[in-house]
């Protein structure tokens, strides 16, 4: 009887101690894996991910789909240029600074500077008070976005001889750098 009873706290005793090493192990794995999953969590907050379908082959109409992840601040940030291009509302007493035929080639963010190409059509002649209004509206209205601190505008891939050719363009600017690159 002493025996049993011996070997029953025995097998007690291993049974709860390697229950609980397997219990703080995997708390610690949890940890990790929580610590990892936040991670992502963030950084998934400022994407999308997207299925975006295409045609299979050539002869069927089957559909495969591709999937995309696109930066929320990139999409808003060309949002916010179309927005411009478009101009203000029908009913508003502002004025556009672009012209409506403009169009959008391309837009990226890196390191905290959006990079703005816009079509050839949207290089006309400016004088420095209408060059200035221009480009303020453009960096001011994408400096909204907290991902964005500076501006480097392109024409047809091109930085200089844009608009008036008042101001330097051929770094990013700034709300606070506008004023400063206006040429003499």
């Amino acid at each position: 009887m002493k025996k049993t009873l011996s070997i029953v706290i025995c097998s007690i005793t291993i049974f709860s101690m390697v229950g609980l090493t397997g219990c703080k192990n995997k708390d610690t794995i949890s940890s990790g894996d929580k610590e990892k999953q936040i991670a992502l969590s963030k950084e998934k907050e400022n994407a999308l991910d997207l299925n975006i379908y295409f045609g299979s082959s050539n002869n069927s109409t089957d559909l495969s789909k591709e999937q995309r992840v696109i930066k929320k601040d990139e999409l808003l940030g060309e949002t916010i240029i179309n927005e411009i291009i478009k101009g203000p509302g029908v009913k508003s007493n502002l004025n556009p600074v672009l012209p409506k035929d403009t169009k959008l080639l391309s837009f990226s963010i890196k390191d905290n500077t959006a990079y703005v190409n816009f079509s050839k059509e949207a290089n006309i002649s400016m004088n420095a008070y209408k060059e200035e209004t221009c480009l303020k509206s453009i960096i001011f209205s994408l400096t909204e976005l907290p991902s964005i601190q500076k501006v480097k505008i392109f024409i047809d891939n091109k930085d200089t001889n844009i608009w008036g050719n008042n101001f330097n363009l051929t770094s990013p600017l700034g709300k606070d750098t506008i004023s400063n690159t206006k040429k003499k």
